[in-house]
């Protein structure tokens, strides 16, 4: 069993030194000066590609270190392979399986790259034998250094000069506009033309730091490559940039041709429908109450079908950032939509089934007033509070709603008022007390004339119920205030009580009314041959 753990031990050790061992075919980089000159991919003679970039970049190092005449580095390409050489001294070579195949290089544009960035390289540790030449390139990085704090300084001063003028021209343009049509302030001036010059300033400062380290890098021969790469890195990217600019030209052409025609669209509707909602135009599918909202509907559809057709004409619509995006954007949509769809159903349901408009006088659960604005989202009303209560619409669908105004114009809003009596009075008396206060009160309609009915006859008292026409529902509450006034006013001067008796015990002598009270005052004992 020992035997046995201690084998296994070995081989999990064997295992893990083979895992740590390096891989004697891994590519190495021969560079000089942080310059890459070429990528071994294959030994040589038992050398590893490592061995081989340390030992090409030891005999390059050893070269340069000793002082010689300008030459050139020469290349000798054979059938497989291809010798690099500086006066006749042989430093590398390169053979044909370190050729990356698969990215389209040669064994001859290998060694074409390879010599050229070693010529680079010697042509750089040359020029730089003598210190002067340090004390040179640093004058040079602190001339560029001077230039640039100077065009920095003059990028602010130019900066504020201009932000002043811009400031000023925006408000004398404000101040010449009609009243009403712009209406600019010093502070709101200044914080658009300062966001305006951001936009300016900062691409007009990576261009000066841009340049400065550039130069900066270029002076020494470690970093000179380093600023090949920058400029490399920027010119390529303005490359593609323009290169992109004018690929998405024609895009943005079929775009804009789309948003001016479905600008006009929409103008056309906006124009028609207004016109059907003030009654200028008569059209048999469109009613004037729900003009607006179809208006607003169509226009809203017209720019979804817009957008659908224009979305393959924006630049980057077929990248796959672009889609991650949208699927994100509608995922997220989906997902809290589901409320917001409820109440837009609603609203719909609310407006074309037409059993609100604007103008009218509504009760609904608690509050009370009149329709201000019918959305697709939430419905306004101004109570008589001076307040505006937003009222979802999916709430209001599931309530019951009064309104007031919408019969009203056929003989007024019918309002009751409701009061118990005692059977030891006269129910003529009654009567007649309570129509004197209806004829008391101002903005009760005489036609339907007021009328009291008695509506329940219950053990203790007599339910009376005054029911009165109102010209105007939005005075309801004040209307009925006043009456109630009147009633009480009518009530005192005839002796009578208001309130609603009950009784423990059987009371001495019947609670009845003689026929000769039947018509005390202000009843009146109707004519003879009629009932009373």
């Amino acid at each position: 069993m020992i035997r046995a753990y201690l084998a296994l031990l070995l081989l999990c050790l064997a295992s893990l030194l083979q895992a740590a061992a390096p891989d004697a075919n891994h590519p190495a980089t021969a560079r000089i000066l942080n310059r890459d000159l070429v990528t071994f991919r294959a030994p040589l003679s038992g050398y590893t590609p490592e061995q081989r970039a340390a030992g090409a970049e030891k005999r390059i190092q050893r070269l340069l270190e000793h002082p010689a005449d300008p030459a050139l580095v020469n290349v000798s390409i054979g059938p497989s392979t291809a010798m690099l050489e500086y006066d006749g001294v042989p430093l590398f070579s390169i053979l044909h399986a370190d050729v990356d195949v698969l990215g389209g290089d040669t064994l001859d544009s290998t060694a074409q790259q390879a010599q050229q960035a070693l010529q680079a390289a010697i042509t750089d540790s040359q020029s730089f034998r003598d210190p002067m030449q340090y004390v040179w390139a640093g004058s040079r990085v602190a001339l560029a250094t001077v230039a640039m704090l100077l065009a920095l300084w003059l990028l602010r001063r130019v900066g504020s000069w201009l932000s002043q003028r811009a400031t000023n021209l925006l408000m004398s343009t404000a101040n010449r506009a009609p009243a009403g049509v712009l209406t600019v302030t010093p502070g709101s001036a200044r914080r658009l033309v300062h966001h305006l010059g951001l936009v300016i300033f900062w691409p007009l400062l990576l261009l000066i730091g841009y340049r400065w380290l550039s130069v900066m890098l270029a002076q020494f021969p470690r970093t000179r490559i380093w600023a090949e790469q920058l400029d490399r890195y920027v010119l390529g990217f303005l490359e593609q940039a323009g290169s992109a600019v004018l690929d998405a030209l024609p895009g943005l052409a079929t775009a804009v041709f789309i948003v001016a025609v479905t600008r006009w669209l929409t103008r056309l509707l906006n124009v028609l429908f207004l016109r059907v909602e003030s009654g200028q135009l008569s059209v048999k599918l469109l009613d004037p109450d729900t003009a607006s909202t179809t208006r607003r509907l169509l226009i809203c559809l017209t720019w979804l079908v817009a957008l659908a057709m224009i979305y393959p004409y924006l630049p980057g619509a077929d990248t796959d950032a672009f889609k991650g995006l949208s699927v994100m954007v509608g995922l997220m949509v989906s997902l809290g939509a589901s409320s917001v769809v409820s109440q837009f159903a609603s609203g719909l349901i609310l407006i074309y089934s037409r059993s609100l408009k604007v103008g009218e006088y509504v009760q609904i659960g608690d509050h009370e007033g009149t329709v201000a604005e019918i959305g697709l989202f939430a419905t306004k009303i101004h109570t008589n509070l001076r307040e505006e209560v937003a009222i979802p619409n999916s709430v209001l669908v599931s309530q019951n709603v009064k309104n007031f105004s919408r019969l009203a114009g056929g003989g007024g809003v019918i309002v009751s008022v409701v009061m118990t009596i005692g059977y030891d009075t006269p129910w003529r008396q009654v009567e007649a007390m309570m129509l004197e206060g209806a004829r008391r009160t101002a903005g009760i309609r005489n036609h339907p004339e007021p009328m009291v009915l008695q509506t329940a006859l219950s053990d203790f008292y007599v339910e009376y119920n005054l029911r009165v026409a109102l010209d105007e529902p939005r005075r309801r509450l004040e209307i009925l205030d006043e009456l109630h006034g009147h009633l009480q006013d009518v009530f005192n001067e005839y002796g009578v009580q208001i309130m609603s008796p009950n009784y423990e015990d059987d009371p001495e002598s019947p609670k009845i009314v003689p026929p000769a009270n039947w018509y005390l005052a202000p009843a009146r004992k109707p004519a003879a041959g009629n009932a009373g």
